[in-house]
Protein backbone atom coordinates (compact mmCIF):
# COMPACT_ATOMS: atom_id res chain seq x y z
CA UNK A 1 0.00 0.00 0.00
CA UNK A 2 1.32 3.16 -0.69
CA UNK A 3 2.27 5.41 2.28
CA UNK A 4 0.25 8.21 1.44
CA UNK A 5 -2.91 5.85 0.98
CA UNK A 6 -2.35 4.69 4.12
CA UNK A 7 -1.86 7.98 6.05
CA UNK A 8 -5.53 9.32 3.74
CA UNK A 9 -6.92 6.02 5.44
CA UNK A 10 -6.46 7.02 8.44
CA UNK A 11 -8.17 10.57 8.15
CA UNK A 12 -11.52 8.43 8.20
CA UNK A 13 -15.15 10.04 9.44
CA UNK A 14 -14.49 7.59 12.29
CA UNK A 15 -11.13 8.96 13.48
CA UNK A 16 -10.28 12.61 11.87
CA UNK A 17 -7.49 12.96 14.60
CA UNK A 18 -5.45 9.72 13.54
CA UNK A 19 -3.78 10.67 10.59
CA UNK A 20 -2.27 14.67 12.29
CA UNK A 21 -1.33 11.74 15.01
CA UNK A 22 0.63 9.51 12.29
CA UNK A 23 1.93 12.77 10.81
CA UNK A 24 3.02 14.16 14.09
CA UNK A 25 4.04 10.82 15.13
CA UNK A 26 6.57 10.30 11.29
CA UNK A 27 7.71 13.81 11.61
CA UNK A 28 9.03 12.97 14.94
CA UNK A 29 10.86 9.98 14.13
CA UNK A 30 12.45 11.93 10.98
CA UNK A 31 13.85 14.52 13.36
CA UNK A 32 15.05 11.82 16.09
CA UNK A 33 16.56 9.18 13.41
CA UNK A 34 18.57 12.11 11.44
CA UNK A 35 19.57 13.52 14.92
CA UNK A 36 20.81 10.39 16.19
CA UNK A 37 24.90 9.88 15.33
CA UNK A 38 25.12 13.92 16.95
CA UNK A 39 27.08 13.42 19.61
CA UNK A 40 27.28 17.49 20.23
CA UNK A 41 26.20 20.63 18.69
CA UNK A 42 26.30 23.89 20.01
CA UNK A 43 26.21 27.77 18.53
CA UNK A 44 27.47 31.21 19.67
CA UNK A 45 25.70 34.38 18.55
CA UNK A 46 27.39 37.17 18.11
CA UNK A 47 26.42 40.93 18.39
CA UNK A 48 25.91 43.10 15.69
CA UNK A 49 26.92 40.22 13.42
CA UNK A 50 30.72 40.67 14.13
CA UNK A 51 33.31 38.90 15.13
CA UNK A 52 36.29 40.53 16.40
CA UNK A 53 39.66 38.84 16.91
CA UNK A 54 39.87 38.58 20.36
CA UNK A 55 36.90 36.94 20.51
CA UNK A 56 37.59 33.07 21.17
CA UNK A 57 34.68 30.55 21.20
CA UNK A 58 35.02 27.54 23.87
CA UNK A 59 33.32 24.60 23.34
CA UNK A 60 33.46 21.06 25.69
CA UNK A 61 33.11 18.03 24.40
CA UNK A 62 32.80 14.76 26.31
CA UNK A 63 33.70 11.33 24.00
CA UNK A 64 32.54 8.55 25.64
CA UNK A 65 33.50 5.69 22.91
CA UNK A 66 36.52 5.50 21.46
CA UNK A 67 35.55 2.79 18.83
CA UNK A 68 33.93 4.51 16.77
CA UNK A 69 34.73 7.32 14.04
CA UNK A 70 33.31 10.96 14.41
CA UNK A 71 33.62 14.02 11.68
CA UNK A 72 33.94 16.99 12.88
CA UNK A 73 32.03 20.34 10.97
CA UNK A 74 32.11 24.27 12.22
CA UNK A 75 28.29 25.34 11.37
CA UNK A 76 28.52 29.32 10.28
CA UNK A 77 25.28 31.56 9.93
CA UNK A 78 25.98 34.55 8.02
CA UNK A 79 24.00 37.17 6.11
CA UNK A 80 23.86 37.66 2.20
CA UNK A 81 26.36 40.69 2.85
CA UNK A 82 29.43 38.59 4.33
CA UNK A 83 32.14 39.98 2.09
CA UNK A 84 34.41 37.25 1.77
CA UNK A 85 34.73 33.93 -0.55
CA UNK A 86 36.08 32.10 2.87
CA UNK A 87 36.34 32.41 6.27
CA UNK A 88 39.67 31.85 7.91
CA UNK A 89 40.02 30.23 11.21
CA UNK A 90 42.17 28.58 13.51
CA UNK A 91 41.19 25.44 15.82
CA UNK A 92 42.91 24.50 19.17
CA UNK A 93 41.58 21.38 20.77
CA UNK A 94 43.31 20.15 23.91
CA UNK A 95 42.65 16.16 25.01
CA UNK A 96 41.70 14.80 28.10
CA UNK A 97 45.47 13.48 28.85
CA UNK A 98 46.86 17.17 28.41
CA UNK A 99 47.77 17.14 24.65
CA UNK A 100 46.97 20.34 22.46
CA UNK A 101 46.68 20.27 18.81
CA UNK A 102 46.48 23.30 16.47
CA UNK A 103 45.36 23.97 12.77
CA UNK A 104 44.50 26.54 10.56
CA UNK A 105 41.29 26.16 8.34
CA UNK A 106 39.78 27.93 5.64
CA UNK A 107 36.02 27.54 5.33
CA UNK A 108 34.91 27.91 1.96
CA UNK A 109 30.95 29.36 1.78
CA UNK A 110 31.19 30.32 -2.18
CA UNK A 111 31.52 28.48 -5.18
CA UNK A 112 33.96 29.54 -8.66
CA UNK A 113 30.78 31.65 -9.62
CA UNK A 114 30.99 33.58 -6.03
CA UNK A 115 27.97 32.31 -5.21
CA UNK A 116 27.43 31.07 -1.52
CA UNK A 117 27.42 27.25 -1.42
CA UNK A 118 25.01 26.82 1.71
CA UNK A 119 21.91 26.50 2.11
CA UNK A 120 20.18 30.21 1.75
CA UNK A 121 16.78 31.26 3.17
CA UNK A 122 16.43 35.15 2.32
CA UNK A 123 19.28 36.91 3.35
CA UNK A 124 20.49 34.22 5.56
CA UNK A 125 22.84 31.70 4.89
CA UNK A 126 24.06 28.35 6.87
CA UNK A 127 27.34 27.04 5.81
CA UNK A 128 28.81 23.70 7.53
CA UNK A 129 32.56 22.68 6.57
CA UNK A 130 33.98 19.37 7.52
CA UNK A 131 37.54 20.37 9.52
CA UNK A 132 38.21 16.61 10.54
CA UNK A 133 36.61 13.39 8.92
CA UNK A 134 36.41 9.33 10.33
CA UNK A 135 38.65 10.62 13.18
CA UNK A 136 38.93 8.31 16.39
CA UNK A 137 39.77 9.93 19.58
CA UNK A 138 42.00 7.99 21.14
CA UNK A 139 41.10 8.78 25.06
CA UNK A 140 37.58 9.14 26.90
CA UNK A 141 36.66 12.55 28.23
CA UNK A 142 36.35 16.03 27.79
CA UNK A 143 38.08 17.24 24.62
CA UNK A 144 38.48 21.20 24.43
CA UNK A 145 38.05 23.20 21.49
CA UNK A 146 38.61 26.71 21.24
CA UNK A 147 38.38 28.63 17.95
CA UNK A 148 40.06 31.66 17.01
CA UNK A 149 39.23 34.26 14.22
CA UNK A 150 42.30 34.23 11.58
CA UNK A 151 41.04 36.54 9.12
CA UNK A 152 43.64 39.35 8.18
CA UNK A 153 40.94 42.26 9.11
CA UNK A 154 38.26 42.23 11.84
CA UNK A 155 35.91 42.45 12.84
CA UNK A 156 34.79 39.92 10.61
CA UNK A 157 31.28 41.26 9.62
CA UNK A 158 28.13 39.79 8.58
CA UNK A 159 29.05 36.44 10.77
CA UNK A 160 25.50 35.83 12.72
CA UNK A 161 26.47 32.69 14.57
CA UNK A 162 29.35 30.38 14.83
CA UNK A 163 29.33 26.60 16.09
CA UNK A 164 30.82 23.09 16.47
CA UNK A 165 29.50 19.91 15.52
CA UNK A 166 30.86 16.59 16.53
CA UNK A 167 29.09 13.39 14.69
CA UNK A 168 29.30 9.60 14.35
CA UNK A 169 30.48 8.72 10.99
CA UNK A 170 28.45 6.23 9.72
CA UNK A 171 30.55 4.53 7.02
Amino acid sequence: MNLWLFIESLGSNKNPNMKKLFILFFASLMIVSCSKNKVFEKFEKFENYDWNMDQSLKFEVSIIDTAVAYNIYIPVRHTDNYPYDCLMINVNINTPVGEERNKNYKLNFRNSDGKFIGEGLGDIWDEKNMIMGNIKFKNTGIYKFEILNNMPKTPTQGIMELGLSVEKNNQ
